[in-house]
This record gives C-alpha cells, sequence and structure tokens, in this order.
C-alpha cells in the first residue's frame, strides 16, 4: 500500500497539512520539523504523486542535467554534489550527454527550451556561446552554467585565474625559471583565464611571455599528455617544469610518458596539473594540482535552479568559489 501524508503527519506528530508544507518545501516550517518529517518519509519510502501534481501545476518536476562528457571524472564529481543535496526530494534528475559536440548542445538546448519537458536546466562546462544560450532565458527556463562565468544566465565558477597564478608561483618558488604551459582548445574549458593567470604570474616574477613555451592539445586525456610530452621535449627552449591548465588527465600523460622516457619527476621535469580529480592521488609520483571544489558547484547549482524554479530566487545570480592548491610528489 502506497505511503500517504497522512502516515508520514502520524508518525511525525503533526498535521498532514504540515507535511505537505515540507514535501513542497514551502516557508513558515521550523527546520527541526522539516528535518523529522524529511526523515520520516524517507524511512518509509515516500514518494510524491509527481504525475498527478505535474497536471495540476503544469510543472514536470524534473530537472535537466546537461553534461558533455559522462565519463569524464570531474562531471562525475559534479554530479555527485547534485545527488548528495537534500533539497530535491520531489524532482527527478534527467542527465543528457552531448558527448562534447558542439552541434548536439546546441541542438538539445533549443529542444529542451521550447517543449518545457523540465523545470529547469543544469548546464556543465557547455562549449556554446553566451548567444546560443540565451534560448533558455528568451523561454523562461530556469537555467545555471556550472564551471564557466555566463553573462546571460546564473552560474556557478571557479578563480582560474587566481588558481592558475597560484601554480605558476609555486613552480617559480621552488627555483623554476623556464615554465611550459600546456592548453586545451576544447571550447568547455576556460583555458583563457587559466593562460591570464599563468600571464600574470609570469609578470610577478620579471618573466617575458614566450610564446615557444606554449603547448596546446585538442582533447583533456592521457593519450593528449603523452603527446604533449613529446612536443616538450622536442622544443628549441627546454622548460624545468610545466603547469597544465589544460586538465590534471593531460598532466598524468605527461608524467607517464616522462616515466616510460626515463625522465625523472619532478628531478628533471616538474609537472603541475589543474582540477584534482582522482587520477592526480594513485599516478606515480602523485600529482601536485589546482583543486576545483567540484561537489560544491554541483550543490549549489542544484539548490539555485530549485529556488528559481519555485520562486524563491529572481534576476541572474553569479557564484565563484575558490581553488586550492595541492601540493604532492610532482613538484
Amino acid at each position: 500500500m502506497a505511503v500517504t501524508l497522512k502516515d508520514i503527519a502520524e508518525r511525525a506528530g503533526v498535521t498532514a497539512a504540515t507535511v505537505s508544507m515540507v514535501i513542497n518545501n514551502k516557508p513558515n516550517i521550523s527546520q527541526a520539523t522539516r528535518k523529522k518529517v524529511l526523515k520520516i518519509a524517507k524511512e518509509l519510502n515516500y514518494y510524491p504523486n509527481v504525475i498527478a501534481r505535474g497536471l495540476a501545476t503544469r510543472k514536470s518536476n524534473a530537472i535537466g542535467v546537461i553534461v558533455p562528457n559522462l565519463a569524464s571524472s570531474f562531471v562525475v564529481r559534479i554530479l555527485q554534489g547534485i545527488k548528495s543535496t537534500n533539497r530535491d526530494v520531489e524532482y527527478t534528475v534527467q542527465l543528457f550527454d552531448t558527448i562534447g559536440q558542439r552541434e548536439n548542445e546546441s541542438q538539445l538546448f533549443q529542444r529542451l527550451a521550447r517543449e518545457r519537458r523540465i523545470d529547469g536546466v543544469v548546464l556543465i562546462g557547455p562549449s556554446v556561446s553566451d548567444e546560443e544560450l540565451h534560448v533558455f532565458h528568451d523561454e523562461s527556463v530556469p537555467c545555471i552554467v556550472v564551471a564557466r562565468k555566463c553573462d546571460v544566465l546564473d552560474s556557478v565558477f571557479v578563480n582560474n585565474a587566481r588558481g592558475a597564478g597560484d601554480a605558476t608561483d609555486y613552480l617559480f618558488d621552488k627555483g623554476h625559471k623556464v615554465i611550459a604551459c600546456v592548453t586545451c582548445n576544447k571550447l568547455n574549458l576556460p583555458t583563457a583565464d587559466r593562460v591570464a593567470g599563468y600571464r600574470q604570474s609570469l609578470e610577478r616574477h620579471s618573466v617575458s611571455y614566450a610564446q615557444e613555451l606554449i603547448f596546446e592539445v585538442d582533447d583533456d586525456d592521457i593519450e593528449a599528455g603523452v603527446r604533449a610530452f613529446h612536443k616538450i621535449r622536442n622544443a628549441a627552449v627546454k622548460p624545468t617544469a610545466v603547469f597544465v591548465p589544460a586538465g590534471d588527465m593531460v598532466a598524468v600523460g605527461i608524467v607517464k610518458e616522462a616515466k616510460r622516457n626515463g625522465v625523472q619527476v619532478p628531478a628533471d621535469l616538474a609537472v603541475v596539473g589543474f582540477d584534482d580529480l582522482p587520477a592526480a592521488e594513485v599516478v606515480e609520483p602523485s600529482l601536485t594540482t589546482v583543486r576545483q571544489p567540484k561537489l560544491e558547484m554541483g550543490d549549489y547549482a542544484i539548490n539555485m535552479i530549485i529556488d528559481k524554479v519555485e520562486g524563491r530566487e529572481t534576476g541572474i545570480k553569479h557564484k565563484e568559489l575558490q581553488t586550492k592548491f595541492i601540493v604532492r610528489e610532482s613538484a
């Protein structure tokens, strides 16, 4: 037999109306009562009748989460942050993987915004322009962009320039004078901000920016790191350290390929990544890197989008989180 609001109310010692207000996330309910009711609802395996409610309110009670690559460790950690929140009691999450293809993103955005099959959208690292994202604003679909600042929609992101500056400053402090930078040309990565932070660090240490020390890769995976290592080793100017704003997986590829070629990390080549993915801890030597607060970004995103859907927040909101520099063995 299905659990009802009355069942929860009797167990919690409150009225069915109070339970309804808690389940629907209405205001004017004490935190203690809210926690008690939600705990009992969970224990009783209560699930709201989403279909009936949707017919009455014209809401789908679904949040769309659009990702560029569901296999990405970075994306998975943000999804864990979304899942961990307790605010989505009455919302289901629908995942859409665009496989990193801009055409897929653009078409999907148009369809979701106009068909209104979802109440709100979380976009993780979209590669399309702000102009193309404006469709959600035009169609009044609440939407938040994660891991990139967006002028036309809500967004949560980190200070990429500061994180990159911290990484490069650290390498200078360790005595390195020639520091390479490995970037990625994928559109969903904030490469420009990270390179800006690298350049600002060069200026602070009175070192000229050298284009021959900038190496570009086409992807953010280990194989791209392998290719980057050989570009670095074959370059006319030989760096003693490399900062990898392209991401940890590229940095891991550089570390592994260095080891295969008899190059000692960090004695011969110090390596610093960006993101602090799980692979950073298990590669040998373990990777010094810039940590992005991925769980916090996911948690903030789902809470913000639900607040927008339910009318508790209006206007465009931006949330900047801070990176943390993690020292391990590679630098």
